[in-house]
């Protein structure tokens, strides 16, 4: 995309696992990329409960599902953290 669809990347948003950025805002429209419920500086995902090997032991979709709301709501308050204006 050109530069007239500039990328947007939260400082308080988990870390991209792809070379994608957090946002992209095209004229008046917002598109978010891979919005996910891990926590910024961590591999952690709320909801997941690992063993000692790292095996998945229990998950619970809904404390997943409240994460991702919260990692999207990061990119949609006014007057955002990413400089968006409205």
């Amino acid at each position: 995309m050109s530069s007239e669809n500039p990328s947007i990347n939260s400082s308080r948003a988990p870390e991209p696992v792809g070379s994608y950025p957090h946002a992209r805002k095209v004229g008046n429209l917002l598109f978010l990329s891979g919005v996910g419920p891990r926590e910024r500086g961590t591999k952690k995902i709320p909801g997941v409960e690992l063993d000692e090997k790292g095996s998945i032991v229990s998950y619970d979709i809904e404390i997943q599902c409240h994460s991702v709301l919260r990692m999207c709501e990061l990119f949609l308050k006014k007057p955002g953290p990413l400089g968006i204006k409205w």
